[in-house]
């Protein structure tokens, strides 16, 4: 490869300005009569830089003098290289070192014109390498060379843009010149940034709305599972609450600015212009990611933003650029958070002290719980033989992209596998996406992506909901043996017809399988250098299939006898479960306007959607939408956005909503009593915003507009003529601070959103219709949130040295204002009794009994007129709120709100020379957590002689007993209790802090002629958590067995290819 093709490429794709780290960089040297070859090491020794050369080019034994004290590199290199007939650049860690050659560009692009060159330099008058010179308003294009020289074809009277990272654009008529010598000023990289925002990007320092970006380079250069991951710790705003490590899964829910909704609070997902899903993305294969969090900034999607929007680009090709991009990992990880089972001599004591309390025989003898406690009674635990072995996973990402004077291509593929911690369970999943450009003319573009997927996720047939296994071994108490004689293995105790190793190894499995495929075109066509029409046609569609299969299998007796028999089972479906086909098109007007003083973005169209699924259903929808962003003298800016939908989800009538939003923004670092501080880097951004807002949900299932009749012909749901859309107003006030040179960023941002109309599928219809066994879906529900959100980072270098810390800190709070046909009316969940929606108090508020201690003896007991039935010493003593004596649904109270409050995160990031090394820690401020089922409960059984289910150490420790009057927690019992109900002492701090991620890495520029950045790190995930909560996960509330979470330690590598 010639070397200036190599300086185009380093030039193109590292993004770090040797004119401001080279200024701090400084040399000590003493050189006299030294060969050039022994300069250039001895910087290298004392310096992060490497020098690259062409023998033919230079002569590295040249005999030079040198001395410097404590001199700049770039005055040494301007010494060494000044009048003998070589140039260097500097593109990061590397010393690039060419001939002094001039040549001249030919035209190119198929045609022939009057050719117009020049050269382009800096502020200082030195040439700038790898300028993007392109004829405005087509896509020819050329880069300047070495000497900053360029040569381009034109068509007449044409505007050429320059471009480069760290400076700033120019646009200058060609004006019939065949020479433009162009200087162009550094530029604040912060500002100059480009965000995308729906449709169309826009200059960041244009944006008036609440659009937040993800670091890319911190969010995915670790080994994530899925996409979802990234985003924990990393937005503020943006709540991740990871529940489920379990392969194949979606990881956890993600909320923007807390929930508004009692349907589907998932925000809406756009790749690429298409609505996809999260778990469709490699993260390898991302761009860059951004998430629109206002109504001004969501309400150009219309009703399906209400949730917030979050926009990812993948990547793409590069005109002049082949290469090869290679990430690859593996990774174990080991459960962490499992429960602190009692052995089986404490289980046996426990269980005997529940039964003596509730007047019972006692089931284990005294000699039994002697043989325990010698180690000579059965002592199993289950969950450690239900997990045979580590979870491993890796995962391989190649890219291949490269491009012309055509167009560019990128081809990336994709598989990761992900092992259970039983020998059977895991997925796998292979994808590939390929997106091209392709210049079908100066004037036409055509963007096509396709991308598909399959994933299979094989499961235990008692495991097919990922929990079921664990379930069953948390069911399991110690005493109970695996096998009636270990010489006979096959020969499995069943106890309830439960075995969960017999499950594992011969209860079957399900092989379930989905696939995912898309074409997404998007075509463009310049009208003009300012107008251009676009398009975007997509199609989608999921199939999915499964099969199960289990042999019979015969049970024996500790007598060899048959005691049981799971049957031969074969099952299979296979369907195609939705399909989705959009269509848009919109014109997009940008200008630059007063001498570049002001600046103009006009977007106008309309889309068409139809979704069509296995089950018949079909939705359409259609919309017609506007934007207008305005920056004048680049100080005042005015977004105004407009959407209206249409949606065949409401009732006839009620389909079409007018959803529109305004913004302001006051950029007053470009004001001139600010001038002095800008231009001395005190000032570099300061920004107000304001925006306001009404935007729309239907995110909401099909038909339940109308009546739904039973296969006896009786009306079970009845219609609704007036059901419509969610509706919500949003307001925002933001401020962007950038001072320092760029070194302290902070945002701050107030929000509030009150959704009305909020639909409840389930609502008892009012005794006028003749029934109260209806239910019809009803637009309801009115609720408020309000939350603010403050971020920070610090940047700076320190010779070699450089270090980045960031933290975050947001909260939300959400109150009910109406939740039924009056303002009076509350709403407890059918599905779900111990949640309630209640006027004046936060949504999904936990709806239970206060307690007031426990019964400390009969007599306690005896003289207290309020209690639940069969109620003995230590149970728990409920307060009788209405005095009436009765413990009731009337003594329920709101104990308090599920919800994270007070998130925030921290970060580090350190860089010396080739090392790196990076923190992010997470955490909760506040969070009231349920302790349930067999997790929460001291012990919970069947009541019957195979009594299931054993209490943590954690609980037997804490619980009461007549030495122990004042404990946490109740006594233990077996069966039905009137401790299991909701109440105050079942809810815990659930407040944590969490170490995510913790990175170490080691990154070699170059290895031969073409490796580039070759990278090795360390990673470990989850590895510590600090939490007072007294159940296993915090981010989680308890239940009857679930998959563990996981602590992940993994080693990668990834490298470039030229």
């Amino acid at each position: 490869m010639k070397i200036t093709t190599l300086l185009m490429v380093l030039s193109l794709f590292q993004l770090q300005a040797f004119t401001s780290y080279g200024q701090k960089v400084k040399v000590n040297l003493h050189l006299e009569n030294e060969p050039l070859e022994k300069v250039f090491e001895t910087i290298e020794e004392q310096t992060a830089y490497k020098f690259f050369y062409n023998l033919e080019d230079i002569d590295t034994q040249r005999l030079v003098s040198v001395v410097a004290e404590d001199k700049q590199l770039g005055e040494v290199l301007k010494e060494l290289f000044e009048n003998t007939g070589t140039v260097y650049k500097v593109v990061k860690e590397q010393i690039v070192i060419t001939a002094n050659r001039k040549k001249k560009r030919s035209p190119g692009w198929g045609y022939q014109q009057d050719p117009v060159h020049g050269t382009v330099t800096d502020e200082n008058g030195i040439p700038l390498f790898g300028v993007t010179v392109l004829v405005k308003g087509t896509n020819i294009g050329t880069n300047t060379d070495e000497n900053g020289y360029y040569q381009l074809a034109v068509r007449g009277e044409s505007t050429l843009i320059f471009s480069m990272v760290g400076f700033q654009n120019k646009e200058v008529p060609t004006g019939g010149r065949t020479e433009i010598n162009i200087t162009l000023p550094e530029e604040n990289t912060k500002l100059d940034e480009v965000v995308v925002t729906g449709y169309n990007t826009i200059k960041k320092e244009h944006v008036a709305s609440s659009v937040a970006e993800m670091n890319m380079d911190r969010a995915v250069y670790r080994p994530i599972f899925k996409l979802q991951e990234a985003f924990s710790g990393t937005l503020p705003g943006v709540t991740m609450q990871q529940s489920n490590n379990l392969p194949g899964s979606v990881p956890g829910n993600i909320s923007i600015r807390g929930i508004s909704t009692l349907q589907n609070e998932a925000p809406l997902v756009i790749v690429d212009g298409m609505e996809q899903s999260l778990t469709d993305i490699d993260p390898n294969q991302v761009k860059s990611i951004s998430v629109l969090k206002d109504a001004a900034s969501a309400s150009l999607y219309g009703s399906r933003g209400a949730n917030g929007v979050i926009i990812i680009e993948t990547k793409r090709g590069v005109t002049d650029q082949f290469k090869v991009d290679i990430h690859t990992w593996t990774a174990m990880s080991d459960p962490i958070d499992l429960p602190d089972f009692v052995g089986s001599a404490d289980y046996m004591r426990l269980n005997n002290e529940a039964r003596n309390m509730q007047g019972q025989t006692p089931l284990f003898t005294e000699e039994q719980i002697g043989l325990a406690d010698r180690g000579e009674y059965a002592d199993t635990d289950w969950l450690d033989e239900v997990m045979e072995r580590r979870a491993f996973s890796h995962n391989t990402s190649a890219s291949i992209s490269g491009g012309g004077g055509v167009g560019t291509f990128n081809l990336m593929l994709g598989y990761i596998t992900d092992k259970g911690l039983n020998n059977s369970e895991g997925s796998e999943k292979f994808s590939a996406r390929f997106n091209t450009n392709i210049n079908i003319d100066d004037k036409f573009v055509l963007m096509a992506d396709f991308y598909a997927h399959r994933l299979q996720v094989d499961r235990l047939m008692v495991n097919n909901d990922g929990h079921g296994l664990y379930r069953d071994a948390w069911k399991m108490n110690p005493t109970q043996d695996i096998f009636y004689d270990s010489d006979l293995p096959e020969h499995y105790v069943l106890y309830n017809n439960l075995n969960p190793v017999a499950s594992i190894r011969h209860g079957g499995m399900r092989n379930n399988m989905y696939d995912r495929s898309t074409i997404n075109l998007r075509p463009t066509y310049f009208i003009t250098e300012n107008l251009s029409l676009n398009g975007n046609v997509s199609y989608m569609i999921n199939k999915s299939a499964w099969k199960e299969k289990r042999s019979t299998f015969k049970f024996f007796d500790g007598d060899g006898k048959p005691a049981a028999t799971w049957a031969n089972s074969v099952n299979a479906e296979q369907g195609v479960s939705v399909s989705q086909i959009t269509a848009r098109a919109n014109l997009n007007y940008e200008k630059d306007l007063r001498n570049n003083r002001d600046k103009l973005y006009f977007i106008a169209g309309s889309e068409i959607m139809t979704y069509n699924y296995t089950d018949y259903r079909e939705v359409s929808k259609a919309s017609f939408f506007g934007k207008l962003n305005y920056s004048f003298d680049n100080r005042y800016i005015l977004e105004i956005t407009g959407r209206t939908d249409g949606s065949s989800k409401f009732a006839p009538g009620h389909r079409w909503g007018f959803f529109p939003s305004g913004a302001l923004a006051w950029n007053i670092h470009n004001e001139k009593f600010l001038a002095g501080w800008k231009d001395k880097g005190i000032v570099n951004n300061l920004k107000l915003r304001l925006s306001y807002g009404l935007i729309g949900n239907e995110n909401v299932d099909p038909y339940l507009w109308q009546e739904v009749v039973n296969e006896w012909g009786w009306t079970i749901r009845v219609p609704n003529p007036n059901f419509t859309w969610e509706k919500q107003k949003q307001g925002n006030i933001g401020l962007d601070l950038t001072v320092l040179n760029d070194r302290l960023n902070l945002t701050a941002e107030i929000y509030r959103k009150h959704s009305y109309d909020l639909i409840y599928s389930r609502v008892t219809v009012p005794p006028l219709t003749g029934s109260n066994s209806l239910e019809a879906a009803v637009n309801i529900g009115e609720v408020e949130n309000e939350g603010w959100e403050v971020s920070a980072r610090w940047n700076d270098r320190i010779g070699d040295f450089s270090y980045s810390v960031g933290a975050m800190l947001f909260d939300n709070k959400n109150k009910v204002l109406k939740a039924g046909y009056s303002k009076s009316d509350s709403l407890i969940f059918k599905d779900n009794p111990d949640k309630i929606w209640y006027p004046g108090i936060a949504i999904d508020n936990y709806y239970g009994y206060e307690s007031n201690g426990y019964f400390q003896n009969q007599e306690d007991v005896d003289a207290t007129e309020a209690k639940l039935p069969n109620t003995i010493p230590g149970d728990i003593k409920y307060t009788d709120r209405n005095g009436d004596g009765i413990i009731n649904d009337l003594d329920k109270v709101n104990l308090g709100d599920p919800f994270p409050h007070f998130n925030y995160s921290v970060t580090l990031d350190l860089h010396y020379r080739r090392w790196d090394f990076s923190v992010l820690g997470q955490g909760v401020g506040r969070r009231l957590g349920r302790l349930n089922g067999m997790e929460g409960y001291p012990v919970l059984m069947d009541g019957g002689d195979n009594n299931l289910g054993t209490p943590r150490t954690y609980y037997m420790n804490n619980r009461w007993t007549p030495d122990n009057p004042d404990s946490r927690f109740p006594r233990v019992w077996t069966g039905a209790s009137s401790n299991a109900v909701l109440s105050d002492v079942w809810l815990s701090n659930a407040a944590y802090f969490r170490i995510k991620t913790l990175q170490l890495g080691y990154t070699i520029p170059n290895i031969g002629k073409n490796i580039r950045n070759f990278r090795v790190y360390l990673n470990a995930q989850d590895a510590f958590t600090f939490t007072r909560w007294e159940g296993l996960d915090p981010e989680r509330d308890g239940g009857n067995g679930s998959y563990p979470r996981m602590a992940t330690y993994s080693i990668g590598l990834r490298f470039t290819i030229l």
